[in-house]
């Protein structure tokens, strides 16, 4: 027996003890009185004591249980039935209300559907004009959701997918897919692109971008990997590579040529200041050509794998020595503090190919001159870090976005400053495949105040090999 059922019962004894009470007491008023008047009586205590209960049902119970239906309704997410008017009784206005309640709460529930349902709209079609691959996994690499674009990557097929709408799908079987997951995890940690063959035989790379995430519903960890389709970009690059190579090989012979002919000049005539002034701008210009030239020829042997270490023991403080000297006067020139001492502790020597090492620096400390504007300052340190030396060049000048930190060392990438543009954006690309043979790693982060910090780890010691 529910609440209001009990109720009736209680209600029911309240009302007959009253009404028995009332009926003893005039029956004891009556006296003799014949047994017909005294079950006459009995018979009006009784038909008083229902018509009470009755009313109490009428005015308190049944009015009460309606609202408990409306509630129960409420729960179930039915708002469009209203209450009972007939079980309601005096709880006119109460009822009114209750209903005015129930619409109004109707009516938000309709705009947040609404709302919800544009957000959908919006969501889907920016995520089907997204040319990018998209695939969302929980922490056991299971794939959770993916697009369009993610499924030939992958190797999906529709009937392997149930549709969540126009651009996101569901696998029917998360747990497929998750080697082929774990390829791309592996190749953007390793800095790597990824990369799938097209039906038509052509290879497609791809950059990776992965993001963590928080499930605010289930509170479960989740990766977000993003494939953006490369390709292009990449030929592009192979385009300008190719052009460089071309031109630092035609150019190399007659820029020997050029800086011969200066020497010999300078040594068959003395010249007055105009003239002096004239053969130190051919020259600097032909160094600056012959550095270009050389950046790219480096750069393809490396990349082709024609480059090998000649790794012998480097004494670490002649080289930072060497380095401050050849830059010493450029940063003089441009009022530029420059210091390169090994911090207390550093190894005093370690094996590596030397010219290459010494090449690495002379391109970070360049770069960091570049960038950095008068008055400000450029440190070389040289640190221990367990079994590796670090090698770190830190600069005021204006920063790197986090956003191009992980650009900046691939080729023909060129920093954005307050300097004109000038080279082929070779240098840092050079530096980072110099630290990748000698099995080190090389990235850039913010500065202790301002500016960049180039760091290099290097192993201690080396074995010859080819660049890979």
């Amino acid at each position: 027996m529910d609440l209001f059922g009990r109720a009736s019962w209680v209600m029911f004894a309240v009302g007959a003890l009253p009404t028995g009470l009332a009926g003893w007491w005039i029956g004891s008023r009556l006296g003799a009185a014949s047994p017909w008047a005294l079950a006459l009586v009995a018979l009006a205590s009784a038909l008083a004591s229902m018509a009470g209960s009755l009313l109490a049902w009428r005015w308190f119970v049944a009015p009460l249980r309606e609202l408990e239906r409306g509630l129960e309704r409420w729960i179930a997410g039915d708002l469009s039935t209203p209450l009972d008017d007939a079980r309601m009784g005096g709880w006119r206005r109460l009822a009114g209300q209750f209903s005015r309640a129930q619409g109004d709460l109707q009516h938000s529930l309709d705009e947040a559907k609404a709302e919800l349902g544009r957000e959908r709209t919006r969501l889907q079609t920016l995520i089907e004009k997204i040319p990018d691959a998209l695939i969302m996994t929980n922490m056991r690499g299971d794939v959770q959701f993916l697009n369009a674009a993610a499924m030939p990557l992958l190797g999906a097929k529709p009937e392997d997918v149930r549709s969540g709408g126009r651009a996101l799908f569901t696998p029917l079987q998360p747990e497929r897919w998750r080697l082929e997951v774990q390829d791309i995890l592996k190749n953007h940690t390793l800095g790597r692109f990824f990369e799938r063959t097209a039906a038509d035989e052509a290879v497609l790379t791809y950059r990776s971008f992965v993001t963590m995430f928080n499930d605010a519903a289930s509170g479960d960890f989740g990766v977000l990997v993003t494939l953006r389709d490369v390709t292009a970009e990449r030929r592009l690059d192979a385009l300008k590579e190719e052009f460089f190579q071309s031109a630092a090989h035609d150019l190399r012979a007659p820029l020997f040529a050029v800086q011969g002919y200066l020497r010999l000049l300078r040594k068959s005539m003395t010249p007055d200041e105009k003239q002096a002034s004239y053969f130190e701008a051919i020259e600097q210009s032909s160094e600056k050509l012959t550095l270009f030239v050389k950046d790219a020829l480096d750069a393809a042997r490396i990349e082709n794998g024609h480059l090998r270490l000649a790794p012998a023991p480097v004494d670490v403080p002649a080289l930072l020595r060497r380095v401050q000297r050849l830059f010493q006067p450029l940063a003089d020139e441009r009022g530029i503090g420059l210091e390169a001492v090994p911090v207390p502790g550093a190894p005093a020597t370690f094996s590596a190919d030397e010219r290459l090492i010494e090449r690495l620096l002379h391109n970070l400390v360049g770069n960091a001159l570049k960038f950095t504007p008068r008055g400000g300052r450029v440190a070389l340190r040289a640190a221990a870090w367990g079994d590796q030396l670090e090698l770190s060049v830190e600069d005021d000048g204006p920063g790197i976005p986090e956003s191009q930190r992980a650009l900046v060392f691939e080729k023909f990438r060129q920093l954005e400053g307050g300097s004109p543009r000038s080279g082929f954006g070779l240098g840092l690309s050079i530096c980072a495949k110099i630290v990748q043979l000698h099995r080190g790693v090389i990235w850039v982060e913010a500065g202790k105040i301002q500016g960049s910090r180039f760091v290099a780890r290097l192993p201690l010691a080396q074995a010859a090999k080819e660049a890979v």
